[in-house]
């Protein structure tokens, strides 16, 4: 098992979480201003510095059940709140699309470019957003400089270790696959679900 793997596997099912959200709110035509604090106010949470800090340290990967509670934490951390059946479709589709795109790879270091275009997509949704732009820079440079000088042994260390985590994750295929639309050029995929509701806005 890697002590490496965590920041990895956490920014890329965030990413995976951020992309899903952005699609339904727009095919629900939430108003625009609204959408934008949704997405900032998840992500400003997701990169706060003290808790990226403990993130990048070496350690072994979170328990399933910690960690999907971590992503219920910050999909409440706006004001939108889900229900309890979106939020299993969310985490379960959140899971498989990353599983996919691990399994995709050709390389195992190909998984820190899945990483950065996640991160490039994040960028995308906060470019009016100064000062979130940085906390999540700031992420890129943290990553470019504890990655970039990792063997490929020590990547592919990090492949099985994220492959072990999912093993036990399974939706049922034919619901990933009605849900997945189409994959983007930048790897990231639209997982669209019709039955995805907000349930609640805060005031």
């Amino acid at each position: 098992m890697s002590v490496r793997t965590l920041p990895l596997l956490f920014l890329n099912l965030g990413g995976e979480m951020l992309y899903i959200l952005d699609q339904r709110l727009r095919a629900q035509n939430i108003p625009g201003d609204k959408a934008r604090r949704v997405l900032n106010d998840i992500i400003s949470t997701m990169f706060n510095r003290k808790f990226m800090e403990e993130l990048f340290k070496p350690q072994e990967l979170y328990s399933k059940k910690a960690l999907r509670t971590i992503y219920e934490r910050l999909a409440h951390a706006s004001i939108m709140k889900l229900n309890q059946a979106s939020m299993d479709k969310l985490y379960d589709l959140m899971t498989m699309a990353f599983k996919y795109q691990v399994l995709l790879c050709p390389r195992p270091k190909d998984v820190l470019l899945v990483t950065f275009n996640h991160l490039d997509t994040i960028k995308g949704f906060i470019r009016d957003s100064p000062t979130i732009l940085q906390q999540v820079d700031e992420t890129f440079r943290q990553l470019i400089e504890i990655y970039g000088g990792l063997s490929a042994g020590e990547f592919q260390l990090i492949r099985q270790t994220l492959l072990i985590f999912f093993q036990d994750l399974h939706i049922r295929r034919e619901c990933f696959w009605k849900h997945m639309s189409r994959r983007d050029t930048d790897s990231s995929l639209c997982l669209p679900f019709e039955t995805f509701e907000f349930c609640t806005w805060a005031k």
